[in-house]
């Protein structure tokens, strides 16, 4: 009864932000995202005390299509005066992005809101308790974990968050059928901690960095791409036998954890296989599935550190891509700009939030990308040595 006497009122208002609700959808439809976002904007204008409307709004933060210091006052303010289920809505999404975006200790602001008496979902708990670990609050994190195996012992023998599994089994406070594997992955992973950087300083760093944009198309700079001691490539690279654009040799392989977009490979393996993911120890619920075939296939694996990210979304305001990832490390551990001659296929300039540019071939995404590319490409050009085409 309630929203249906706010929806009388609303139109009995005058319906505020109608017509642009509508532009927006007639615009996403279409795949022009970023004009959507700017109708979406308009529509809260009009409609400012609309909460449904300052969450849909805060969501666009995801896609770095909204500032995230624009989100977070729209998400604190749908928390403190919506209804209960959108104010847990807002409260999962500020958490999750406060978390992902300014870290551990940031996003513990909001852990008391998290678990409430009221909260009853395993998954979210197991989630807070996740966030306390890592920001050394393990008191507060092994209660939670105490708390579910109470309700619903089956989330807790089943949970991935890897560090979380670890520091409870080290702890005593928690039977975790799951904890072996999880130190078998912690042991496999430790072997290759710091590959990244030897490797890098064992080419002196004269390394090629080649990111997949069409720009190398019909240059023929195979060949001097495969002369560099250390070549690193990216997710669904075009690099073959024969390949006379691209050349042939990966040794560094940034790669997401999944497989469904990114499948892997056949041999020759790279002597790397960077994973991207921000913080993967401590945010991915299913951490051990996701990591744990890597340890099964015995390759060489190591994290991209969660440091970068945060320094990577500090700069771009939106999720950074594998290309980016891969070419802000490179320089971090050269301890120097790279200059064109290192750098190859970088086509950031031709990128849009809908559409993305490959070697060969361009894709439309049906949602907005989480990539910002105009930012991305002004942070490309303050890596090198000097200004080159993106």
């Amino acid at each position: 009864m309630r929203r249906i006497g706010q929806t009388v009122r609303w139109w009995m208002d005058g319906a505020p932000g109608r017509q642009e609700r509508k532009k927006y959808l007639r615009l996403y439809e279409q795949g022009e995202f970023e004009e959507a976002a700017l109708a979406l904007r308009d529509a809260l204008t009009a409609a400012p005390t609309d909460p449904e409307l300052m969450l849909q709004v805060a969501n666009l933060s995801r896609f770095g299509l909204l500032p995230l210091e624009d989100a977070l006052p729209l998400l604190r303010n749908v928390i403190s005066k919506a209804p209960p289920a959108l104010a847990r809505q807002a409260l999962i999404h500020l958490f999750n992005l406060l978390w992902e975006r300014k870290g551990a200790e940031t996003a513990m602001a909001w852990f008391p809101h998290l678990v409430r008496e009221s909260e009853k979902s395993p998954r979210l708990l197991l989630r807070a308790a996740a966030l306390a670990n890592e920001a050394g609050h393990t008191a507060e994190a092994f209660d939670l974990l105490a708390r579910v195996g109470r309700s619903d012992p089956s989330a807790l023998t089943s949970m991935g968050y890897l560090d979380l599994i670890l520091a409870a089994s080290d702890a005593g406070v928690a039977e975790l059928p799951q904890a072996p594997r999880a130190r078998a992955l912690a042991a496999h992973l430790a072997r290759f901690e710091g590959r990244f950087a030897d490797l890098v300083a064992g080419a002196a760093g004269d390394v090629a960095v080649v990111a997949n944009g069409p720009s190398l198309q019909g240059l023929g700079l195979g060949s001097t791409i495969d002369s560099h001691p250390l070549v690193v490539r990216f997710n669904n690279h075009g690099s073959a036998p024969g390949s006379v654009d691209l050349g042939e040799r990966t040794d560094i392989w940034f790669r997401p954890t999944e497989f469904t977009h990114v499948p892997m490979r056949e041999a020759p393996a790279p002597q790397l296989i960077a994973l991207t993911g921000c913080n993967i120890r401590n945010r991915y619920s299913n951490g051990l599935d996701v990591l744990e075939p890597y340890v099964q296939a015995s390759l060489p694996v190591e994290l991209v550190p969660t440091q970068l990210y945060k320094r990577l979304f500090a700069a771009l305001d939106a999720s950074p891509s594998a290309g980016l990832i891969g070419l802000a490390w490179t320089q971090d551990e050269i301890g120097r700009k790279l200059s064109p001659g290192q750098v190859f296929g970088y086509s950031l300039g031709h990128n849009t939030s809908a559409v993305s540019h490959y070697y060969g071939k361009r894709h439309t995404g049906s949602w907005p990308s989480r990539h910002n590319w105009q930012a991305e490409q002004a942070f490309f050009q303050s890596l090198m040595s000097e200004v080159i085409s993106a």
